[in-house]
Formats: C-alpha cells, structure tokens, sequence
C-alpha cells in the first residue's frame, strides 16, 4: 500500500522532472525527452493511483511543457474518433441493460434444454452466454450483470463467500467477461486502437469481419481452456446443485416476463448498428454506392446514432434510454480519459522528431533480426501476458505493441499486422491480480473470490494462454491477415 500510494508516485514525478531537464540522450531530441519523461509518468501513475487523473494530467503536461500545442494535444486526444464511438457503444449497451435484455439473455442461455438438471453444462452455458454478451457490452457493465444473477442463485442454493463452487462461478464470470474482448473490436479499446494504429504503420486496413473471423475461434479456444480449468482442476463438488439452479432459473423467467417492446427496440437498433459495420464486407460487391456510403461513416457515427436514437424514441411516454442515464450510470469516464491519452501519447511516440522510433529499433532490431520470428512473438506475447495481469490492458497492449511491432516493421521480418492482432487480443488475458482489470477487482472485492484463491488458478493459466497465442494465435493470424 505504502508502495502504491507514495513511493511508486514519486518515482514517476523524479523521472518526469530528469527527463524534463537532462540534456538529449541521443538519439533521443529534446522533443522525444519531453516525450518520454511524460509517458513514463503517466504508465507509472496508470500502475499505481488510478486511470483518470493521470490521463488528464498528461495532457497538461505535454501543453505545459511546449512539447504541443493545446489544440493539436486536444484534437489528437480527446477529439479522437475513439472516444465517440465508445460512448456511444455503451450507450447501446446500456440500452440493453436498461430495458431488461441483458438478464433476459443470461437466463435464456442456461435454461435451454441440455442444461437441464445438469450443474456442469449450466455453468458452461452461463460463462457462454457472459462471453457473447461481453463482445458488444462494457467489461464492468457485464461482469456486473452476471455477478447479480450468480450471487442470487448462490444465495438461493445456500453457497456462502468463499465456498468453492461460489468462487468458481463468479471467477468464471470474471474470467469469461475479460476473455470476450479477444473476439470482437466491437467493445474492445485496445483492440480498435491496434486497427488504427496498424493502419498507420503497416497501411493495411484490419475490417471488423476479418477480425470475427480470427478472434471469435481464439475465442473460444480461451473459453475451453477456461473451462476445462473449471472442470478438472478445481473441480468443485456439484451434486445437488441441478435442481436448485433449475428452481432459481424458473423464479427468474417468471420475474422478467415475456419480452417487451422496449427490449426489442434496443436488440433492433443494435443489430442494425452492427449491420452498419458489416455491409461493406459482407456485401460491398452487390451494392457498391451504399457501402462506400456506410464506410464514410466510419466506425463511430453508427453507435452514435443509434445510443442517440434510444434516446428518442419513447414508449409509454418514457425513452428507451435516458439521456442522463446514458452519460451518469453507462459511460465510464474514467475509461474514456485513458482512451483519450492513449491516442495521443501513441501518435507522438511514433514521431521520427522524437528519436523514440530510433532508440527502440537499436534496442530490439538486433533481437528480431538474429531471432527466429516465432521467439521474437514469443517475447511479445510473454511480455503482455506477464504484464497485463498486474495493471491496466490498454496501457500493457500500448507500451508492447509500441515497441515490438515498429521493430518487426523495420527488420521486415514476420508479419507485423499478425503480431499486433496478437497482442492487442492477448493484453485482455488479465486473470491473476485484483489490479489486472475491472472484473477480477469486482469478484474479489464483492468477497466471492478470495485473491489467493484468484492468483493460484490465474497465474497457472498464463503458460497455456501465452502458448496458444504466440503459436496458434499468429501463425492463424497470418492467414487471416496475410
């Protein structure tokens, strides 16, 4: 705690205030010092005291210092297109949490008939049904959603925190709502910003479908592993837990009804949305001119629109989503702040002016060079994996995408758009530490999950998972994205 709260903090004011005002270390130029001083206070205070005041903070410091001008840090932060489109794609999702769909879907997953009476396959359904529904929801809004229903069937069976088959459940849905993010850049900021960024540096254009494609199979992949943890490692005791869930399950379907029309609004509206960013792939050939339309549009306006339009339309006199609801309870700010910093502090470390670029490709060209390509995407892999369990994904994705794909770039060998896909999808494997991400610090929190109990099944999950990545993860991605 002493560590977290004060000595970690001054380290990165001291490396704030050395790179400020030591002379260039070359190649580093005066501008990439600034630069670096900046950034590297910014990922410690990121690590150590929150998301959100160091996002804003950087932002002062880079106008503060001269390093840009406030209209370029503004412009390049927080009027990047990333943060529209995020908020208005938790508008949607909260959309679908408002009016009731999201708790319908999770019942509706365990209920169907196989898992009937059988504890195994019911909880199989329900991390299923967390998986799915985290592909276009928040990370914090779905854990949330799944945490509820879980904790009032364990409280309806008898489980008390700390019992294993509770901590098992809610780990899952810890687990099984980061897991998601590796299959859809639908919800995912870190995997939109690795699209962006790879279109920056490589000038190949990653489509929404191509990325279904690869990470819907990851995906599950992850979710089998996850599962067969579950099933034959900690293996709980489930006797008698069929019947009682299917009681639970029966008392839920009664309480939420039958489907109402503002659910239906909110599912239509979505999926029109997803539509939106579908039809240039899918059928860009059959009609030319409105795909060309949808893809001026880009990626944002779509969610946007439609998070604006449930705003408007009412039912009953009452609008399928409020407006205040919609930026109070369903935007995360302090999400969007990070997301913003990002977005700039990842444009100007790419600078040539800064020396950064150069300093990074003497440090590590050697390494992809005289190493075989798949040791070198072993090393990233490791690298994110390692890192993303103890702080933030966005920031562990950026510092090792930021390093080790413009080094593969410039040695020009391996597939560079592959080995960012890869680490952009393997950054969101945060399973070990309440610090990782917002749904480990949730389940442990809530006192369903002791740590330990996270840390011992987390930790042994980082060997498979960086296996898989760094071999079927990027060698499946060359072939989606050659």
């Amino acid at each position: 705690m002493t560590f977290n709260r004060w000595i970690a903090p001054a380290v990165g004011l001291i490396l704030l205030v050395l790179f400020l005002l030591l002379p260039p270390i070359e190649p580093l130029t005066a501008t990439g010092m600034k630069v670096t001083g900046i950034m590297l206070f910014t990922i410690i205070w990121w690590a150590t005291v929150s998301v959100g005041i160091p996002s804003l903070l950087c932002l002062v410091l880079l106008t503060a210092t001269g390093t840009m001008p406030a209209a370029d840090v503004f412009s390049s932060s927080w009027g990047h297109w990333l943060v529209i489109f995020i908020i208005g794609v938790m508008g949607l999702s909260g959309g679908l949490q408002a009016t009731g769909f999201s708790r319908r879907f999770a019942v509706w997953f365990m209920d169907i008939p196989i898992a009937r009476g059988r504890p195994w396959v019911m909880l199989a359904m329900l991390l299923l049904a967390c998986s799915l529904l985290g592909m276009v929801m928040s990370l914090t809004a779905n854990c949330i959603i799944f945490m509820s229903i879980a904790e009032s069937m364990l409280e309806g069976m008898g489980f008390k925190k700390g019992d294993r088959f509770a901590s098992m459940m809610m780990l899952g849905i810890a687990w099984a709502s980061t897991s998601s993010f590796v299959m859809t850049p639908i919800a995912n900021i870190g995997n939109l910003m690795v699209i962006e960024w790879l279109q920056r540096d490589t000038g190949v254009a990653v489509g929404f479908l191509q990325w279904f494609v690869w990470g819907i199979p990851m995906g599950l992949m992850v979710f089998m592993i996850l599962f067969a943890v579950y099933r034959f490692v900690v293996k709980p005791d489930v006797s008698g837990i069929g019947e009682m869930s299917q009681g639970f399950i029966r008392k839920t379907k009664a309480e939420i009804g039958p489907m109402k029309t503002p659910e239906m609004i909110a599912v239509g509206v979505f999926l029109s949305v997803i539509l939106c960013w579908l039809i240039p792939d899918f059928l860009g050939g059959l009609f030319p001119d409105f795909s060309a339309y949808l893809h001026n549009l880009g990626v944002a306006i779509p969610p946007l629109a439609g998070a604006s339009l449930l705003c408007l339309i009412t039912v009953e006199r009452q609008p399928v989503l409020r407006f205040d609801r919609w930026m109070k309870e369903y935007v995360d700010w302090g999400t969007i702040a990070l997301v913003a910093t990002v977005a700039i502090l990842g444009s100007i470390v790419g600078k040539p002016e800064t020396g950064i670029p150069r300093l990074l490709a003497d440090i590590f060209q050697p390494v992809a060079i005289r190493a075989p390509v798949m040791v070198f995407v072993l090393i990233s892999v490791s690298w994110v994996i390692l890192q993303t369990n103890a702080m933030s994904n966005v920031v562990s994705m950026t510092l090792v995408y930021t390093v080790m794909v413009p080094v593969m770039i410039a040695s020009g060998t391996g597939n560079a758009v592959a080995l960012g896909v890869t680490i952009a999808a393997a950054s969101n494997l945060a399973f070990a530490l309440p610090s990782a991400t917002t749904s480990t610090a949730l389940v442990t929190g809530s006192g369903w999950v002791p740590v330990s109990f996270l840390s011992r099944y987390g930790f042994m999950l980082s060997v498979p998972m960086i296996l898989l990545f760094s071999i079927i993860g990027y060698m499946y991605a060359t072939l989606i994205f050659g």
